[in-house]
Formats: C-alpha cells, sequence, structure tokens
C-alpha cells in the first residue's frame, strides 16, 4: 500500500514552536521575547498566543506568557495510559512465571 505525503501547516508549526519555546522557560515571557526567540513578527506571535489563550494552552501572567493547565491535562492523560499500560504487562509477566 502507497504511503500518503500529507502537507505541513504552517500556522501549526509556528504554534508548536511557540509551545516549546514556552516550555524550555522557567519564567513567563512576553510576546517580544517570544518573538525573538522564534524568529516570527511579534504581530504573528500575539495573534497564536490568544489563539492559543482561548484554548487553554498559555496563560497570559503579569503581562508575558507561560503554558496553561490544558497541557498539564493532557500529560495526566498520557501518563495515565501508560501506567494502565505498565499494569498489563506486569500482569501478563506475571502470568508467565505461575
Amino acid at each position: 500500500m502507497a504511503q500518503k505525503s500529507y502537507n505541513r501547516i504552517a500556522a501549526v508549526t509556528k504554534a508548536c514552536d511557540i509551545l516549546a519555546i514556552l516550555a524550555e522557560s522557567k519564567e513567563p515571557l512576553t510576546g517580544s521575547e517570544v518573538a525573538l526567540r522564534v524568529q516570527l513578527p511579534a504581530g504573528t506571535v500575539m495573534c497564536q498566543l490568544i489563539t492559543l489563550e482561548d484554548a487553554g494552552f498559555v496563560q497570559e501572567v503579569g503581562g508575558g506568557w507561560r503554558l496553561g493547565m490544558k497541557l498539564a491535562l493532557f500529560w495526566a492523560r498520557v501518563k495515565s495510559g501508560k501506567e494502565a499500560e505498565r499494569e498489563r504487562v506486569d500482569r501478563d509477566i506475571g502470568a508467565l512465571g505461575e
């Protein structure tokens, strides 16, 4: 079966870059600081930040931006799934030893 090739969506790539920059920072960053780090115009970055804030992925705090709680909820879901998977594997290994 031939593998399909899909185009990347530039706006989503930019949003991911912004989230990565915020994840690397211990302190909230201003829109200008984010723009400098991702090498995008400040207006573009602010539009992205506002959209990400509407979705709960970032929060504005004291004039700066940081990751939002929605990303923590995603991580909690992934962690829970991994823990459940680990429990199943441990049970299967235990059953092999019986």
